[in-house]
């Protein structure tokens, strides 16, 4: 079958190059409905499974594996007399190929302009894609699935999740940012105060993790995404003038990327956009130190959360993870609530699992 495509596809423009209209026919043979969208049976390890982008949980599918930290699915579907598609890793060559965009509602030319450099900064074609359509040069050759827009996940990040049994991304408890003096340097913007044993803080240098230096904060989150939990590793920080090299004990990620991350998650612990505690995992009931559902998040050590300044639930985000790095910094870490129309406060240093932050703590708060 796919011989004779080739021959089509070459035979019928062999001064156009490749015609991809045969391979919108494949497309819809390659694939499955999910709801408004689509599902394309891909190649793995000598298995077929169908696979589709949702950045939401999609309903009424019957999912068999989701990460729904980058939003990517398996969906169950009839594979009987279905064409399938081989994940292609996007090489130098890949640059120099004609290459198109094939869905649903058609094909658009084009070619590759940028690889995905990080979790959710996808890559980039040339025309527009629709999402679940598929970057291709041969019908039966994809380089990525569509997102929106001209974005798209490509096979590396592809291979990652299907060659997973359940999704996992190694944590060492920090979130980093590019320091505006040299971009090359990467320095720590936000410190996880419930991370076991996190010895981070606020504007550290990291210099390397095992001897592996970093000029961008895309290959140091795939690196720590692909280290193995619990395994030993070290990392070398530069704070003011001084180089320090802390053991770490690798952990994992439990929010961020599509996922809300207020660090709160890696205690088991979800939050609403009012900041009510949806969901509690009893597995971390020792360091949710007597939180219960229900209960409304207020202040953290006497700084209002919620202000004028957060209007976004991202910068809701932002401003829990602001103050609980400002809290690993002194030590302190008091969290107001209110439970059933009464308000009132929970220390919760007492719960961590971090000696550099306890031996901060005073009860002054200074």
């Amino acid at each position: 079958m796919r011989a004779l495509i080739l021959a089509l596809g070459f035979g019928i423009a062999p001064l156009l190059g490749f015609d991809f209209a045969i391979c919108q026919k494949y497309y819809k043979d390659a694939s499955i409905p999910v709801g408004d969208s689509r599902a394309i049976l891909v190649e793995h390890k000598k298995e077929k499974v169908f696979l589709a982008f949702f950045r939401q949980k999609p309903k009424n599918a019957n999912i068999i594996k989701a990460d729904p930290f980058i939003g990517l699915y398996l969906i169950k579907g009839d594979k009987k007399s279905k064409q399938s598609y081989m994940l292609m890793p996007i090489t130098q060559k890949a640059f120099e190929l004609n290459m198109a965009m094939i869905g649903p509602n058609g094909v658009k030319r084009g070619i590759i302009l940028e690889a995905q450099k990080g979790f959710l900064e996808y890559g980039r074609f040339t025309a527009p894609v629709q999402t679940n359509g598929i970057i291709s040069n041969i019908c039966y050759q994809i380089y990525g699935i569509g997102i929106e827009g001209n974005r798209f996940v490509d096979s590396r990040y592809i291979d990652r999740f299907l060659g997973q049994d359940t999704p996992y991304y190694g944590d060492i408890g920090v979130r980093l940012y590019h320091d505006k003096n040299d971009i090359n340097t990467l320095r720590v913007e936000f410190v996880n105060p419930f991370f076991s044993n996190v010895p981070f803080l606020r504007n550290d240098i990291i210099l390397s993790i095992n001897d592996q230096a970093f000029t961008n904060i895309y290959d140091f989150e795939w690196f720590v995404a692909n280290l193995k939990q619990y395994s030993k590793i070290k990392v070398k920080i530069k704070r003011d003038n001084e180089i320090l090299t802390f053991p770490i004990e690798v952990g994992r990620r439990y929010g961020g990327f599509l996922l809300p991350d207020t660090f709160f998650e890696s205690i088991g612990i979800q939050l609403d956009a009012q900041l009510k505690v949806t969901s509690l995992n009893q597995e971390f009931y020792a360091l949710q130190q007597g939180l219960l559902e229900g209960d409304v998040l207020l202040w953290i050590n006497q700084h209002k959360i919620l202000t004028e300044n957060t209007k976004t639930l991202q910068q809701v985000q932002e401003r829990i993870r602001f103050l609980l790095t400002q809290a690993v910094q002194t030590g302190k870490l008091d969290i107001l609530i209110s439970r059933n129309g009464f308000q009132f406060t929970l220390n919760l240093i007492s719960g961590l699992n971090n000696d550099y932050i306890k031996n901060r703590y005073n009860p002054f708060g200074f």
